[in-house]
């Protein structure tokens, strides 16, 4: 598959967007990881789920390829928090852990959803999908 950047891009800033609305909300509320670390690890976590289940949405081929570009992409983004000192090295490199259960799960739920809708909308049109691959004479 060729990546297109575009999309990636497009994607790694939903991503990094709804993650970040999440944290000011958080903020807003006083939770963070000193006062509430659980509270505040699974709202960047589900945010990121999230961002990465509107992405795989998105996306019908090379799913797991794309999804991982936006991973990638989303730490790299994330290198300013450092030169912010807004986090540690450490604690980016960890970071990456969390980006790929984020993929994780938001790639497994926009895989769930768009099978479910694709099984949907063949049963409302009574049609049967045809086969990808259709055998030779044996």
């Amino acid at each position: 598959m060729m990546v297109s950047l575009k999309v990636v891009f497009r994607d790694a800033a939903i991503v990094y967007g709804l993650t970040f609305a999440a944290g000011l909300v958080m903020a807003f509320l006083g939770v963070n990881l000193q006062s509430n670390p659980s509270t505040a690890y699974m709202a960047n976590l589900l945010s990121g789920a999230l961002g990465f289940t509107v992405s795989g949405i998105r996306i019908s081929h090379s799913r797991t390829e794309h999804l991982a570009w936006v991973a990638a992409t989303v730490w790299i983004f994330n290198l300013a928090n450092i030169a912010l000192r807004i986090q540690t090295s450490t604690s980016w490199i960890r970071s990456g852990l969390t980006l790929i259960l984020m993929a994780a799960l938001g790639g497994t739920l926009a895989m769930i959803l768009t099978l479910t809708s694709s099984s949907h909308r063949r049963m409302e049109t009574g049609c049967k999908e045809e086969p990808t691959h259709q055998s030779g004479p044996q």
